[in-house]
């Protein structure tokens, strides 16, 4: 197997397509200190930022990535990927065919979604990427370093087994196919956070009616997608609040909240305050604020 290497440094910006005779061979990327990769080829990637930030901005929405947190995106993406000033950030991208086997491995599936390495992780899938990168790799090596490298980031995702093992399905390949579809709108909600997807549209992504993306979601997370959308956007509006660049009724605008009333009534639901509160305590919330029930009952 040939393995395609790609790395830019220092603002370089590059541009990812799949030339004759590489249809079905992998790519592994390096990119640091401001330097750009557009995917211009239906490919899955995975992201794995080792220092500094990274963004990327796809067909999910717009994503920003700490160091050691990772990213995996499916081959409708068509991802751009920035990274920051300082940063270090590893990429592998999968063609279609790739992707299909892998998705039906035993071994090594990989689902969309994000999260964080530890730093053992880091350095091991660092020392496996350089070794394929060796430009005097016999073929047979590359195909069992790859394997092995498959099946470490798979280990990132060791938390999803039991939730395929909820998802509708007779067959372990059904279960995957539809946890795969429904992590495709996770990663649609968190890369949307500045509005409300409808229903419908998250449905659609899903490739499923909107009664049985509803139960399966539901099933599967515990919570609406509306639910989970408006959890999401609570999220960053606290992170926004304590950022104080915004007044706090841009916050609120620039969460998705149709104006400042809805968006404190929901503010103060989630976290017991609002917002204004909030940023007053830097987010360190006094208990007779969070708790006003409990301390009534006290005083009583």
């Amino acid at each position: 197997m040939r393995i395609r290497t790609l790395s830019g440094d220092r603002g370089q910006a590059q541009e990812l397509h799949w030339p004759p005779g590489w249809q079905e061979r992998p790519t592994l990327a390096m990119l640091a200190r401001g330097a750009t990769l557009a995917i211009n080829a239906g490919a899955a990637s995975i992201w794995l930022v080792l220092r500094g930030g990274a963004e990327l901005e796809g067909r999910e929405g717009r994503f920003a990535l700490d160091a050691g947190q990772w990213l995996y995106l499916d081959r409708e993406s068509m991802p751009s990927v920035r990274a920051g000033a300082r940063a270090l950030v590893l990429g592998l991208v999968l063609p279609a065919g790739s992707q299909a086997q892998l998705q039906q491995s035993a071994h090594a599936p990989l689902f969309p979604g994000r999260g964080h390495a530890a730093p053992g992780a880091r350095r091991a899938l660092l020392r496996s990427w350089r070794r394929l990168q060796e430009p005097r790799l016999h073929p047979a090596d590359a195909v069992r370093l790859l394997e092995r490298l498959l099946r470490d980031l798979a280990e990132l995702q060791d938390d999803c087994s039991p939730l395929v093992e909820r998802c509708p399905g007779r067959t372990l390949q059904r279960r995957r196919q539809v946890f795969a579809r429904l992590q495709r709108v996770m990663l649609y909600l968190e890369g949307h956070l500045e509005r409300a997807p409808a229903t419908t549209e998250l449905a659609a992504r899903a490739s499923m009616s909107v009664w049985y993306f509803i139960r399966a979601f539901r099933a599967l997370y515990g919570e609406t997608p509306q639910a989970a959308s408006a959890r999401m956007r609570l999220q960053r509006s606290a992170r926004l609040v304590l950022d104080r660049r915004l007044a706090i009724s841009e916050v609120g605008a620039a969460c998705g909240f149709e104006n400042n009333c809805s968006f404190s009534r929901a503010f103060r639901t989630q976290f017991g305050v609002p917002p204004s509160i909030y940023r007053l305590h830097g987010g360190n919330v006094p208990a007779v604020h969070a708790n006003p029930t409990d301390i009534r009952g006290q005083a009583g």
